[in-house]
C-alpha cells in the first residue's frame, strides 16, 4: 500500500496528480483541463489521460493520514455530494457532479495540495500549458519557497529614535 509520501516523490506522477488537481478547478474556464477530463471514463475520476492502470490501483489503494484509502474517501464524499445534489436539485433536474465544487476538493484534501497554491503559482500554469501531461524538467523548484524580502521582523516594541 502506497502512502501520500511515495506518490509525492515520485516525479512524474506526482506532476500528474497536480495537473488533475488544477483541471479539476479550471475545466471551464480552461479547453485544455476540459479536454483532459472529458477523456476520463472511470466512474472515480481516476484514469487516463492522467494515469495508467497500474497507477490508477496504486493511487486508489493509498493510505491517507485520515486512516482510509483515497478509493474510500472518494466513494464516500461523492456519495454524500450526491444524496445532498439530489435533495436541493429536483426542481432543476441536475443531477451532475461538478468537478469544481464536489470532486476537486475532495482531491485536494486527499492529496494535500491547497487550491491556491496552483492556481497562483504563474510558473506552474506556464510549464502546465507548455508540457501538458509531460513531466517539465527541475519543475519541483517552482514550488520552493523563495525569500526575496529578508528576514522577517522580530515581534515586539520598536525602539524609539
Amino acid at each position: 500500500m502506497a502512502t501520500l509520501q511515495d506518490i509525492r516523490q515520485d516525479d512524474s506522477l506526482w506532476w500528474r496528480v497536480l495537473v488533475f488537481l488544477f483541471d479539476l478547478r479550471h475545466f471551464k474556464k480552461n479547453v485544455d483541463s476540459q479536454s483532459r477530463l472529458d477523456r476520463i471514463v472511470d466512474a472515480s475520476y481516476l484514469g487516463q489521460p492522467y494515469f495508467t492502470e497500474d497507477e490508477v490501483s496504486m493511487l486508489k489503494s493509498t493510505a491517507l493520514p485520515a486512516g482510509s484509502t483515497l478509493a474510500d474517501t472518494v466513494q464516500a464524499t461523492l456519495e454524500e455530494r450526491l444524496e445532498r445534489r439530489m435533495k436541493k436539485r429536483v426542481e432543476s433536474s441536475d443531477y451532475r457532479v461538478c468537478a469544481a465544487h464536489d470532486l476537486a476538493p475532495v482531491f485536494e484534501t486527499a492529496f494535500e495540495v491547497k487550491e491556491k497554491d496552483l492556481a497562483r503559482n504563474e510558473r506552474f500554469v506556464e510549464l502546465l500549458n507548455e508540457h501538458s501531461l509531460n513531466v517539465p524538467p527541475d519543475w519541483r523548484s517552482i514550488f520552493k519557497p523563495v525569500n526575496k524580502c529578508g528576514p522577517k521582523p522580530k515581534p515586539g516594541k520598536k525602539k524609539p529614535r
